[in-house]
């Protein structure tokens, strides 16, 4: 399970992903997990924009 971080110029640059058991992974997990997952990487988007360290790839 993945979710793109952007860079300045709305472009995927980075991702965050999960990985695990699949057991784990059932479906009510799964989503919230990806809700998560969502929110971590918007956020993440938000400070590394803010800080100015876009430009480390």
């Amino acid at each position: 399970m993945g979710a793109a971080v952007f860079d300045q110029a709305d472009q995927p640059a980075w991702s965050l992903s999960l990985t695990g058991i699949e057991s784990r992974f059932r479906s009510e997990r799964r989503a919230e997990m990806g809700r998560l997952l969502l929110h971590h990487a918007h956020e993440l988007t938000k400070k590394l924009r803010q800080s100015g360290s876009m430009s480390v790839r």
